[in-house]
């Protein structure tokens, strides 16, 4: 059986011995299946599929997991597909006889939280993997940039996770009067898990003799009406942060327009998001699933060297984290494939709009996320460099997260 035509498999992955060659002919059946499944030709895809799993193992090498999850994917993606199918021949069957249709009202693959808030292990993997703290530190230097000698400081966190970017941010402050933090929150599920960051950080802020005060602000629909429970005040100095905040928006992008009116209102210095570097919404599933395989692929073969030794995190973050995010962008459709990251140059399109300008990185934020991957042991696999003015930080030659910063404009573009 041929693998997918136009479409080549890395160099990298060609090899000399057994296990790689059968690597690069797992890639290419896998590239093969998908091209059945997107042209509709479920049988063939299906004989494909089980070449799949013959080569793939959930506790094989970085490839063979991979091929384990994307296996698992391809096959439901299948099973719905043929599933809908006979669901439309039915309902049109009801509908031709005057009967009342059905929707589809199962629940999204993947919910919002399990897609924002991550749990010990994917924390473990993160203080592990050493891009994650270089884009923390590239970020709280930013931060400090647009708030040089002011006393009071206002941080809008449109997601907050541990809140150890927080703890960086404090530890950098000097001689304030006031350090107050408001976090956003998209539901009941969040708000509480953001209490508990809360919380922590009041205790770390108590310790460090730092005054502090901490807000949630739970938005709902339109979030630019809930500009009052901010409570801006006019000697505050305002930053926003958004640490992977706006990628599940696109999903809804009525929501994430408003969300980015909410932030022009509030003017602040400046807004800093870190955000995933991939196209993951490319709206023709082959396109798609190529790009999400090979991403994936450089962050199975992260875990499998940052992350050696310690292997039931890594294998709670491949079974849990990844492989939802994986089953998010290849099954599901419409508003319940809530995984969509885009390109920098995508968001840079999409912030022109509010009247946003790129700021460069560079000095101390650039020398801080170099430092960090310098002194890491996996120095020689990490990517860091500049697109444009923003920073990109990466595996090997896969860039996989994007810092930027941008201050708004007085006036709208018309």
């Amino acid at each position: 059986m041929s693998p997918a035509q136009g479409i080549d498999v890395p160099h990298l992955l060609t090899g000399l011995t057994n296990e790689e060659s059968k690597n690069v002919e797992l890639m290419e059946y896998l590239l093969e299946c998908a091209e059945h499944v997107g042209k509709g030709k479920f049988e063939l895809a299906l004989q494909v599929l089980d070449l799949c799993t013959r080569l793939s193992s959930q506790t094989g090498n970085p490839i063979q997991r991979v091929g384990y999850y994307f296996s698992s994917a391809l096959r439901q993606r299948i099973e719905l597909q043929k599933t809908r199918a006979l669901r439309q021949r039915i309902e049109a069957q009801k509908t031709s006889r005057g009967g009342e249709s059905e929707d589809d009202r199962r629940k999204p693959l993947v919910s919002d939280a399990a897609v924002t808030l991550p749990d010990k292990s994917v924390m473990e993997y993160r203080n592990s993997v050493p891009f994650y703290s270089a884009s923390q530190l590239a970020a709280v230097q930013i931060l400090m940039e647009n708030l040089d000698g002011e006393k009071r400081i206002h941080v809008v966190e449109l997601r907050i996770c541990s809140g150890v970017m927080m703890i960086a941010l404090m530890q950098a402050l000097d001689s304030i009067e006031m350090l107050r933090i408001t976090a956003l929150a998209q539901d009941a599920t969040e708000e509480r898990f953001i209490h508990g960051s809360g919380r922590r950080l009041a205790g770390f802020a108590r310790g460090m003799g730092l005054p502090f005060s901490f807000n949630v602000v739970r938005i709902w629909e339109p979030p630019s009406a809930h500009k009052d429970k901010l409570g801006l005040q006019p000697k505050e100095a305002t930053v926003v942060f958004s640490d992977y905040a706006l990628g599940p928006m696109i999903a809804r992008p009525n929501r994430l327009h408003e969300m980015m009116k909410l932030i022009r209102s509030v003017r602040p210095r400046v807004m800093v998001a870190i955000e995933t570097e991939a196209n993951h919404n490319a709206p023709d599933f082959g396109h798609r699933f190529v790009e999400t395989l090979f991403t994936a692929g450089a962050y199975f073969d992260c875990l499998a060297s940052c992350m050696e030794g310690n292997e039931a995190a890594r294998a709670a973050v491949e079974s849990w984290y990844l492989n939802d995010r994986i089953r998010n962008v290849l099954v599901a459709e419409g508003e319940k494939r809530v995984v969509r990251d885009v390109k920098i140059r995508v968001w840079r399109e999409y912030f022109a709009r509010f009247g946003m300008l790129e700021i460069a990185i560079r000095g101390l934020a650039l020398q801080h996320a170099n430092m960090v991957i310098r002194e890491s042991p996996f120095a020689g696999s990490c990517l860091v460099g500049l697109d444009c003015k923003s920073l990109m930080i990466g595996w090997k030659d896969m860039p996989l997260l994007s810092v930027s910063a941008w201050k708004f404009m007085k006036a709208m573009p018309q």
